[in-house]
């Protein structure tokens, strides 16, 4: 089995390039998404006003729990139905990395208060509004393909199980 989960981080990059989506469907939608990246901050921006104002979320303990992903070996924030997130999940797996995972939802907008309000403030923290948000050894390394450097990238390039390894965050 861990023969197998090398031979995969090791084909991967080879077959889809270092900087995109690990699934080519993925990578096409990614770019398009690209295009829409500022309607989805406003609205991002919107719903977490709405939403956190009716469930009165309290922005320092939203603060807290995000504080706690950059102090923590591996953190994942996902949504339940989005591919991106189900992509990144499978390659953290391959990887043998552990890791948390905080699902805020099945997508955006279906999240409740406290979701949308953790939503926002990974934005405002990150400069990214998509998910999912990959904390690996204190350090915010963005998306899938999304962010500095991003999910794809660490694999294509071979520094994601140094990084994992490094945050004590494998298997």
């Amino acid at each position: 089995r861990a023969m197998r989960r090398q031979l995969l981080l090791l084909l991967l990059p080879t077959l889809f390039g270092a900087t995109a989506a690990l699934n080519p469907a993925i990578r096409w939608t990614a770019t398009a998404m690209d295009v829409i990246k500022p309607v989805f901050a406003l609205e991002n921006k919107a719903q977490a006003a709405a939403l956190g104002a009716i469930g009165s979320v309290d922005p320092d303990d939203v603060r807290a729990e995000i504080d706690s992903a950059y102090a923590a070996p591996c953190v994942i924030y996902t949504y339940g139905l989005s591919p991106f997130s189900t992509e990144a999940l499978a390659v953290l797996d391959a990887a043998g990395a552990k890791y948390e995972r905080r699902e805020l939802g099945l997508e955006w907008f279906l999240l409740g208060p406290r979701a949308s309000v953790v939503r926002a403030q990974l934005l405002e923290r990150t400069g990214q509004s998509s998910l999912p948000h990959i904390f690996i050894g204190g350090e915010h390394v963005g998306g899938l393909s999304t962010g500095s450097p991003g999910l794809a990238t660490l694999l294509s390039t071979g520094d994601l199980n140094a990084k994992l390894k490094a945050a004590r965050a494998l298997l």
